[in-house]
């Protein structure tokens, strides 16, 4: 994987629940994503598409590539990686033992669903909308005003955003040490906050409303690996409620 990001931070990145790892897989599915597979130290890879997933057999099927040669050097290896990027978002994962299936019809390459992912997102790479109805809290507390629970509008691994009905006592560039977030089962996550931006706009009701946007400050390895899984947790139940 990329030098950019350290063995720490790969770990601390590497989704393991069942539920979060099929997710990922049926988003690379839905949007027919390029996946890279390497085998061989890194010496042979080929291009592929996910074309399904079976939780019940526990799973997942490729497009077969179109050198035969390499497709049977590609069965004979006890194992392989798989990369792809989505939403700015990158994706990792080995297989172990494939062989070619017959599904609908065609012949393609199966590997069992993977037991873990790693899922590597920069700052700032992709924003996650969240929930008006239940929603989230930051707590910010300046030295002029007492501690306010804002419901946050969106969040990335770099920053969030705040959507309120009135105009707020802050500035732009105001820093805001004792920043914590209320991540719920996740329990309260502390970071240091600043304020980029304050502007007037309106809601998806079209009444007027202030954002705020705010970026982390050099937030820990820990608390960014925080926010990816509950990025993606939340938009598991996302996904969930509205197959249901």
């Amino acid at each position: 994987m990329s030098n950019l990001y350290t063995d720490e931070e790969i770990e601390r990145c590497t989704l393991s629940d069942k539920r979060e790892i099929v997710f990922q897989l049926r988003n690379l599915l839905r949007k027919r994503e390029w996946v890279s597979v390497s085998f061989g130290e890194g010496q042979q890879h080929f291009l592929t598409v996910l074309v399904d997933i079976s939780e019940k057999n526990d799973r997942c099927y490729f497009d077969i590539g179109g050198s035969k040669g390499l497709n049977e050097k590609f069965l004979s290896v006890d194992s392989c990686l798989f990369s792809s990027t989505s939403d700015g978002i990158r994706i990792h994962f080995s297989g172990d033992s494939p062989h070619i299936v017959r599904l609908k019809g065609e012949e393609v390459f199966s590997i069992p669903l993977p037991r873990a992912l790693v899922r590597l997102q920069r700052r700032d790479s992709y924003r996650l909308q969240l929930p008006s109805t239940r929603p989230y809290y930051c707590h910010l507390q300046s030295s002029d005003t007492e501690e306010m629970a804002l419901p946050l509008y969106d969040i990335s691994v770099g920053g969030f955003g705040v959507q309120v009905a009135s105009k707020l006592p802050f500035d732009p560039l105001d820093r805001f040490e004792d920043c914590w977030i209320d991540l719920r089962d996740q329990g309260r996550l502390n970071v240091i906050a600043e304020i980029r931006y304050i502007m007037p706009t309106e809601n998806r009701a079209r009444k007027p409303v202030w954002h705020m946007g705010c970026q982390l400050i050099s937030p820990a390895l820990a608390d960014e690996a925080a926010l990816q899984r509950f990025i993606a947790r939340v938009e598991v139940e996302r996904r969930s409620l509205f197959e249901n």
